[in-house]
């Protein structure tokens, strides 16, 4: 029995070392650790005395917003003392370069440069852009996300001339009451915290970043901030190791530069009453470097906070945790005194030399792989252009987007459907000015806006009994906070207007820490709760998109927050279903190409005074990436132009009202462009037109001639109208309005029409014309019972949530909004404001098929969109794809035509003509499409590159004899300049 239980134990015993050489073999070496006996590292070594060494473990904070006082107090510091690096907290990152530049002038060792940079170096320095919290992460699904993060916040603080970030947090939150973890850990899943934090780490030091992971052996559930007083954990070494230590080993195995232990009692690892982590030998020496094999750099969590402070006098506590193991000492509040201490303790023993000099050696070996052996100067020229550029603002955006979580979703409530009568009320909670929650719904619907201070019953009350006209109420929550200790910021008030709003026709957004929901019950009874984690303009820009089906929910809850919404819920909807908002590099396009080339081409169209202002937008995969207005309305330069700005387009109607209605109705075999234009319009049965299949028509194939000037013959030679034709006041007899003061006889429009039956056909061959388009309306009627404009507005428009292309829009908008067209002296003898420029349309009451529509950009790209989504929108088939796809094909290349259905395509030989005769440029493909308008519009749709691009302008202000604009090929020359800046 003794020879087999002594078999068991030797068997045991080879068994555990196999298991412990698996897990060295399987460990990846910190980055450094190489370099502790390389040439540069022995020179810099020798070089100091052993009070240097010691002073290398000794870093202290920095501030680059105080004055010249306290800088030449830290520089006198650096020079005496010789310490080994500074961790920096705030402000400005310029002035911290400045700092950083000049202390290492100063100091015989270069500098270790250090921040505690959880969410980059925004974190600390202002006019840095943020990422998310590690909570928010915590609800990725995406995790290499995360890894780009990691890579993008090393080169925020490469350029910033800093070698290490005291991050990622990888304690396990699992205390909602934790009041200093909380937000800024990844959850409560030890296996999810792990490979977030190995991504972020990796991300890091795969980009010469130095990463450190805190705080050891984890600082997640206690409700003590350690910055106060000691937390004391007491779970048992079994719980800790299947929990809190999980990240800590994955990140060890992977090669993590640092680890921070935190401040922190834990009875079952050191048994000693009162003793912190941070000092502990069993603790940092048995556990960390013995059992999971860490040989990194320990950096100590801040040695001025209140669990050392209150039970250690200054330099002693730093003594007693170099002895048990730590590496590095960090925030020492009097350097000087702390390293005259330890000397003195190595002089008699109590600190081991050798300890001390190995641990010199790695600090000297992580600044020798940070590249300090040759100090480069840090250029501030660009610095904070460089820092906030549109790259790192995409990935934030792309890690909002996939961090938001739908936590109801009542009857699969969203993406809304724009059912008819839909009226949304917008309610900005806790704030005073319309929010960019707000402004970003007004992009996708119509609604009316309102702000309430939620303490404030004479702000809540009004708005209250409002509500009753809407049967939707979105309502974004601000002003709540992420500290348990603040209740979340959740005040009675808050929780009274919720109770009130919350039903199946409600949608909240809650821009706070996910904890807070389960503070308001109600909450549960919503149509819709977005949880969105932080409050800033990304979270409310995407939570408004992820509404209205422009992304999907994808984020998952990282902690639980009640048994209706424990960890890793979230429901997932679908995404792209309407047009997304973002920067060019999310659709694979660069910012600086994009926008340098568009600024130059429109700054020189408006110095050559082609057009006083314009506008430009362009999407591609379906998320708009450049919206810019340029100029003013007029050359009188008292309006500039804006983004809801309407423009008269012009010619771009035909395909933005007739064509859409007619595939509509191709669609539903109501209407055939293989008919004639006789089957549609009995009284042109008998003409020279009635036997014209409607192909030739919309593809200018007929031979129509291209326009009649039908207003010549109301005018006499004198300039004054003929009689009977208009009237300056609006009657029944003359109930449409040409102009200002112009209204035309209700029975003109027989006149057009007899002109248009009666002008001849020519060679069926290529020639442009209105003629058919403005008989369009009429076959649209015939076919639907309904007008032109009512059938697009009603089965299209608002079914795409455009409410601002219109016709005649001086009906229903300011004239602030709607851009001038040009001075009429010929025929209507005033400035064209808000009626439409084309005399024939104007002569029609405004409303034809060939002109006459108003837009604003935004809008117009919905419709663009429509089209490159082969007429799909909304998560609504609104065209048959077939027959879209037909009639932006090209209908008689045998011609020569290269025509489609009312679109405009490339040339027919486009890529062999020389690129200034290209159109409408050289990289346009085949299968693109689109068109132009006189006034100086242009739209282009290329499905293969997936753009859609939309110039508004009014070139013809104040006169249509100015052609530069074509004559520069401006609006041809930004959509190539569109392709040009493609890159994936």
């Amino acid at each position: 029995m003794k020879m087999l239980k002594r078999t068991y134990s030797l068997v045991l015993t080879v068994i555990m070392m196999l298991v412990s050489l698996t897990v060295k073999s399987q460990t990846v070496e910190p980055p450094f650790l190489k370099y502790t006996n390389h040439p540069w590292v022995d020179s810099v070594f020798n070089s100091l005395s052993i009070k240097e060494r010691v002073a290398q473990l000794i870093w202290v904070a920095a501030y680059s917003n105080k004055d010249l006082e306290y800088e030449a107090e830290l520089g006198n510091l650096i020079k005496t003392t010789g310490i080994g690096g500074l961790i920096f907290f705030q402000d400005d990152p310029v002035k911290q370069s400045e700092m950083i530049n000049y202390f290492n002038k100063i100091s015989k060792v270069p500098l270790m440069i250090g921040m505690d940079g959880e969410w980059g170096a925004g974190m600390r320095l202002a006019g840095v852009p943020k990422f998310p919290y590690q909570m928010t992460l915590g609800a990725l699904n995406n995790d290499s996300l995360i890894y780009e993060m990691g890579a993008a916040v090393a080169q925020q603080f490469k350029r910033t001339g800093m070698h290490i970030n005291l991050a990622p947090v990888v304690d396990i939150n699992n205390n909602r009451k934790n009041t200093v973890i909380n937000y800024r850990s990844f959850g409560e899943d030890p296996e999810k915290v792990s490979r977030k934090g190995a991504l972020y780490m990796n991300g890091m030091q795969d980009n010469g970043i130095l990463a450190v992971a805190k705080h050891f052996p984890g600082h997640g559930d206690t409700e003590t901030d350690s910055h106060v007083d000691m937390p004391v954990i007491r779970h048992s070494s079994s719980r800790l190791d299947s929990v809190e230590l999980v990240p800590f080993r994955r990140l060890i195995s992977e090669g993590v530069a640092g680890v921070m232990p935190g401040h922190l009692n834990i009875p079952s690892l050191d048994s000693t009453p009162g003793l912190p982590t941070t000092l502990s030998s069993p603790i940092l020496t048995g556990l960390l470097r013995d059992k999971l094999q860490f040989s990194g750099i320990a950096i100590s969590d801040a040695m001025n906070m209140g669990a050392l402070t209150r039970y250690y006098k200054p330099g002693e506590a730093e003594a007693l945790s170099l002895i048990a193991g730590m590496d590095v000492l960090e925030y020492v509040t009097d350097p000087e005194l702390t390293i005259n201490i330890i000397v003195e303790k190595i002089k008699k023993g109590e600190v081991s030399e050798e300890a001390i000099n190995l641990k010199c050696r790695k600090v000297l070996a992580a600044k020798y792989w940070a590249g300090l052996d040759k100090v480069k100067e840090i250029k501030t020229k660009g610095l904070k252009e460089d820092l906030s550029n549109a790259k790192t603002n995409a990935l934030i955006r792309d890690l909002y987007a996939g961090s938001l979580t739908l936590l109801n979703n009542e009857s699969e409530f969203i993406p809304l459907k724009f059912t008819p009568g839909l009226k949304i009320a917008v309610i900005a909670v806790n704030k005073t000015a319309t929010t960019t929650f707000q402004k970003r719904i007004k992009k996708y619907y119509q609604c009316d806006l309102f702000n309430i201070n939620s303490e404030d019953t004479a702000s809540v009350n009004p708005v209250l009994r409002k509500m009753k006209n809407y049967n939707l109420i979105i309502a974004g929550v601000y002003g709540l906070d992420q500290r348990p200790s603040a209740g979340f910021g959740i005040k009675p008030g808050m929780i009274s207007f919720i109770d009130r709003i919350a039903g199946q026709n409600s949608i909240v957004a809650w821009y706070g820490n996910p904890y807070g929901v389960d503070k308001i019950p109600s909450l549960q009874k919503t149509g819709g709760l977005v949880l969105a984690y932080q409050e800033n303009e990304f979270t409310e820009d995407l939570s408004a998109q992820l509404i209205f089906g422009a992304i999907g929910a994808a984020g998952k809850l990282p902690v639980t927050i009640n048994e209706k919404w424990p960890a890793g819920c979230g429901i997932e909807t679908p995404g792209k279903i309407r047009l997304q908002y973002g920067y060019p590099e999310n659709a694979g396009v660069s910012s600086a190409l994009l926008e340098k080339k568009i600024d130059s081409l429109i700054q020189a169209g408006l110095d050559a005074k082609a057009f006083p202002g314009c506008e430009v937008m362009v999407a591609r995969k379906g998320i708009s990436i450049f919206h810019k207005a340029y100029g003013y309305q007029t050359y009188e330069n008292r309006l500039t132009v804006n983004e809801d700005d309407l423009y008269d387009i012009a010619s771009v109607t035909k395909v933005s009202s007739t064509i859409p209605a007619m595939m509509i109705l191709d669609g539903r075999n109501q209407f055939s462009p293989d008919k004639t234009l006789g089957d549609y319009l009995p009284g042109f049965k008998k003409s020279n037109k009635g036997d014209i299949p409607m192909r030739e028509f919309l593809a200018h194939q007929a031979g129509l001639t291209a326009w009649i000037p039908f207003w010549e013959k109301t005018v006499k030679k004198n300039g004054g109208f003929r009689h009977r034709v208009f009237s300056p006041g609006m009657t029944k007899k003359y109930p449409l309005e040409v102009a200002d003061g112009i209204f035309i006889n209700k029975n003109y429009k027989k006149k057009i029409l007899k002109e248009i039956k009666k002008s001849p056909i020519g060679e069926k061959k290529y020639l442009y014309s209105d003629l058919m388009f403005i008989l369009a309306p009429d076959i649209i009627e015939n076919i639907t019972g309904r007008k032109l404009d009512e059938f697009v507005t009603n089965e299209v428009y608002h079914k795409l949530g455009a409410f601002d292309i219109t016709y005649n829009p001086y009906k229903k908008h300011s004239l602030t909004r709607i851009v001038p067209t040009e001075y009429d002296s010929a025929f209507r003898k005033q400035l064209l404001h808000g009626t439409v420029h084309d005399e024939g349309a104007a002569m029609l009451g405004g409303v034809s098929g060939h002109a006459g529509l108003f837009v604003t950009a935004n809008d117009l790209m919905k419709l663009m969109e429509l089209y490159r989504r082969m007429g799909e929108y909304g998560g609504e088939q609104l065209i048959d794809s077939a027959v879209l796809k037909e009639y932006t094909s090209v209908q008689f290349p045998g011609n020569n035509n290269r025509r489609g259905l009312g679109f405009d395509k490339p040339l027919l030989n486009n890529s062999e003509v020389p690129a200034k005769n290209a159109y409408p440029s050289k990289s346009a493909t085949p299968s693109s499409f689109g068109h132009s308008g006189y006034t100086g519009a242009f739209v282009w749709v290329d499905p293969e590159y997936e753009i859609s691009y939309i110039f508004l302008c009014n070139r013809v202000y104040p006169t249509r004899n100015n052609n530069l604009l074509s004559q520069m090929n401006i609006r041809t020359d930004v959509l190539e300049a569109v392709y040009g800046a493609v890159v994936e």
